[in-house]
């Protein structure tokens, strides 16, 4: 049954939510009333998957995760940076030519075949730069594309991964329970921030631009700003944190024992970085998480500087 204000405002355990926040939830109710966001999540890979096939002429190999085909075909792109350059050789290797001719000419040494020569070499040169210039305003504009579905990516994965811990009041019922939970998603997702490609975190900023911190000054995480929303609602159970995705009665031990044999890019090691961390019991949550990360990336330095960006 879809949502409505009257069973949201007669349902125990929501009086935090606004009116504002509760006519989203209808909204939301209504659009989708049995859609799960599991479901929600992987249509919307399928999109973007549809979508770089579409925007980037190649296609995703089978089996292939998003991430991976994402990073590949921006590899792609950026390959073609390399056909920028022979033009731009070209460009200067025909203007030399040209100023020499023209020398010649000045010097009362032309006659008819090298003014011919002349007009010849213009051509091609002003043919040259125009391919050029369009080859680079087109790989600029698909990298910015690329990097901004990229990052969106990577914020659907770690709200994905925040959502596994924490516990809404066990009273609501299952369909506000998704409503609630995408709802909060959209608010995180729509908060200003910026991604930091050095240390592969999400920045949420202030108005004035200045980092968003929590009372022990640590930049918020998205995990973060997803419980603040829960919170706001009023609608999380209390005093239960689920292990392994919020606080730990015993946090593992700072470890930077990480294997990076296998990455290609800067954005897979981050990738592997991550999982291995995460594997050894430490959280995206937690408290210590960016001195963790950073350990490791620090203790691995000399590897990542050989390595491409993605």
């Amino acid at each position: 049954m879809a949502l409505t204000l009257d069973l949201l405002n007669a349902q125990e355990g929501l009086s935090g939510l606004t009116d504002e926040q509760k006519t989203a939830l209808v909204g939301l109710s209504e659009r989708d009333e049995e859609a799960s966001f599991n479901k929600r999540f992987g249509e919307t890979l399928g999109q973007m998957d549809t979508v770089i096939a579409s925007e980037g002429a190649i296609q995703r190999n089978e089996g292939e995760k998003t991430s991976e085909y994402m990073a590949r075909v921006i590899r792609t792109l950026k390959s073609s940076a390399d056909e920028g350059a022979g033009y731009k050789t070209t460009n200067e290797s025909l203007t030399a030519e040209i100023e020499s001719l023209k020398a010649k000419i000045a010097s009362g040494a032309g006659n008819e075949e090298l003014k011919k020569d002349l007009d010849k070499l213009k051509g091609e040169l002003a043919s040259a730069k125009k391919v050029n210039g369009e080859l680079q305003e087109s790989l600029t504009k698909k990298e910015a594309e690329y990097k901004g579905k990229l990052e969106g990516y990577r914020m659907e994965s770690e709200i994905g991964t925040a959502m596994s811990g924490v516990a809404l009041k066990k009273e609501l019922p299952e369909a506000t329970k998704q409503a609630l939970l995408t709802l909060a998603k959209q608010n995180v997702m729509a908060s200003k921030h910026v991604f930091d490609e050095t240390a592969g975190v999400f920045i949420f900023q202030n108005e004035d631009g200045t980092p968003m911190k929590d009372k022990s000054l640590n930049n918020l995480t998205v995990a973060d700003m997803l419980r603040s929303q829960l919170e706001t609602m009023g609608v999380l159970e209390a005093g239960r944190v689920v292990p392994g995705a919020g606080g730990k009665e015993n946090p593992p031990a700072l470890t930077t024992n990480v294997d990076l044999s296998t990455a290609r890019t800067k954005v897979e090691a981050d990738e592997i970085i991550t999982k291995q961390l995460m594997a050894q019991g430490h959280a995206k949550s937690d408290a210590d998480w960016y001195t963790v990360f950073g350990e490791a990336r620090k203790a691995n330095k000399a590897f990542l500087d050989t390595l491409p960006l993605s």
